[in-house]
């Protein structure tokens, strides 16, 4: 009789490794529909959540705000930030997650029991959740009774493409109507990365999407095809993308020469921090790209040294003490500004990751209450969450060396730390407005 090593039969192991992978596929099966019920009830939790702060605006919306359309973006907006800071997920996600569990709740029975009962998986809803959302109200109904049998059988992928079918029976609009609304939603977004990496995405109409991969493409292989050259293809159209995004044509700008073939258009201003020493090749201390993070110590010499795109800060060795700014910029700010970017570097809302360079100086306790311009009573916060400030009844107390420490509505607390810690530049007592720094007003 033939053994293996183990003194087992050969036919006796493959049956028991047989009978163990069945266990685990039997085990892995019936715990699907417990992740597939637990998303049903998570999404009616979150629409009982959006019907609480809809009747409460008086809990969420501070009472200074008077519109009731005003009143109820305000309720919204603070519920989302609710939600996002006590789950630890971003505003745009739980804000989808919110637009997603009213419409399974309220619209789609059909894919809501499947859900409940774990018939289709959490990735089945989402892919209903996508059709339905692009159809109109009235006739979302027959999509959820077709696609919760459609869903029984098939995968997502295959799921999606029938329902692609189905949505264009059912939709009402005209393909040229839907486009042209569609376009309306074109956008860019960043994403970063790891090791020093970004993706940037653009969401085109098609022909523009097309035309615009089609000159990289085209430039790409010309430079290819140049004697030396050692580039992949891909790595061409990626440094032909960002070299037409960065210094190329932009249509009624003055086109400055560059000393290459393609004319400059309006140039982008990023701030690259670099501890002197690296700069001067005796540290390996990292950089820090404005908006992204850490960076390597030879892109951080090299963007410092001769890239007219961005913007040089030199930090000192021991203090961290701002030592200069390049002078690309068109405008430089005041010391206290500048301190309060490099601290900050991104808002100071929980969460928030928008860079501060593109939000307001916000004042902690207001100019008109008696707030001092001034570090301590200072902070960033992007467009959207200084709004959500002052419309809302979230607050905010400054600490010392910049920490804030936030409540929710409801009473959470949650705090947020700056990104570097320095020595203030500066200070202006209330009165001296001429050399303040100005409270940008919230957004209106």
């Amino acid at each position: 009789m033939v053994q293996n090593e183990d003194g087992e039969r050969p036919h006796e192991g493959r049956a028991g490794a047989n009978a163990a992978l069945a266990s685990a596929v039997d085990a892995v099966c019936a715990a699907d529909p417990l992740r597939a019920r637990a998303e049903a009830q998570r999404a009616e939790l979150v629409e009982r959540a959006r019907l609480a702060a809809t009747a409460s605006y008086e809990v969420l919306v501070d009472p200074l705000v008077r519109s009731r359309a005003e009143r109820r973006e305000a309720a919204e907006r603070a519920l989302v930030a609710e939600l996002a800071t006590a789950l630890r997920m971003s505003e745009a996600h739980v804000s989808g997650l919110i637009e997603e569990s009213r419409l399974l709740v309220n619209e789609l029975p059909q894919t809501l029991a499947a859900l409940r009962e774990g018939r289709i998986s959490p990735e089945h809803a989402r892919v209903i959740l996508r059709a339905a959302a692009e159809l109109p109200p009235e006739v979302r109904g027959r999509l959820d009774e077709e696609a919760a049998v459609l869903a029984a059988d098939r995968t997502p992928p295959q799921l999606q493409r029938r329902l692609r079918t189905l949505r264009e029976r059912l939709h009402p609009e005209s393909t040229t109507e839907r486009h042209r609304r569609c376009a309306a939603r074109r956008a860019v977004w960043l994403d970063g990365g790891s090791d020093g990496m970004a993706t940037l995405l653009l969401h085109l109409p098609a022909p523009q999407a097309q035309g615009a991969f089609d000159r990289i493409d085209r430039v790409a292989r010309s430079l290819h095809e140049m004697p030396g050259e050692k580039r992949t293809i891909g790595q061409l159209r990626a440094d032909v993308g960002a070299a037409l995004l960065i210094d190329g044509e932009t249509d009624g700008a003055e086109r400055r020469s560059t000393g290459t073939a393609l004319p400059v258009g309006i140039r982008p201003r990023v701030a690259v921090t670099v501890p002197v020493l690296t700069l001067l090749g005796r540290s390996d201390e990292p950089g820090t790209l404005e908006g992204y993070g850490p960076i390597d110590p030879e892109t951080a010499r090299r963007l410092a040294a001769d890239a007219p795109s961005f913007t040089r800060i030199l930090t000192h060795p021991e203090t961290g003490a701002v030592l200069s700014v390049g002078r690309t910029s068109y405008r430089v700010p005041a010391d206290l500004r500048r301190h309060l970017l490099r601290r900050d570097e991104t808002c100071r809302f929980p969460g928030c990751t928008r860079a501060a360079s593109a939000g307001d100086v916000d004042h902690g306790v207001e100019w008109q209450h008696g707030g001092r311009t001034d570090a301590d009573n200072l902070a960033h916060l992007c467009r959207h969450h200084h709004r959500l400030r002052h419309t809302s009844t979230w607050q905010v107390e400054h600490r010392p060396a910049g920490v804030l420490h936030w409540t929710s509505p409801t009473g959470r607390r949650h705090v947020t730390h700056p990104a570097r810690t320095g020595p203030p530049r500066g200070r202006a007592a209330p009165g001296r407005e001429a050399d303040a720094v100005k409270d940008e007003p919230p957004p209106s």
